[in-house]
């Protein structure tokens, strides 16, 4: 190809990190410094074994009585690639509707 595409790809790119940044920061931070988030719970033998869940708001669990509930969501695909934390906006977003909300990680296949 020509000799400047791939810099007009890298500006492209580059624009594209800036236009989003904005977006995924403060749900980042949220995740990262929130109390309501608990982080890393062990569930078995593996480094992988580990989940996060996502608690109510103290005014979510009022409004359902107390009773919350739970979502549990495995990202990924065919058990081979996924990642916990990358249902962190889907966290964040049921946790201030009322939803426990369940993001376990897992060993990736073989």
């Amino acid at each position: 190809g020509r000799p400047g595409r791939w810099c007009w790809k890298a500006m492209m790119l580059f624009g594209f990190i800036v236009v989003m940044l904005p977006v995924f920061v403060p749900p980042f931070l949220h995740v990262l410094l929130s109390k309501r988030i608990l982080k890393n719970i062990t569930y078995g033998p593996s480094i992988r074994h580990q989940l996060d869940v996502y608690l109510p708001t103290e005014e979510a669990i009022k409004r359902c009585n107390g009773k919350c509930p739970v979502v549990i969501f495995v990202s990924g695909g065919a058990w081979i690639i996924g990642y916990k934390l990358w249902a962190f906006l889907m966290g964040c977003v049921l946790q201030e509707r009322g939803i426990v909300f369940i993001s376990p990680d897992y060993r990736n296949f073989p």
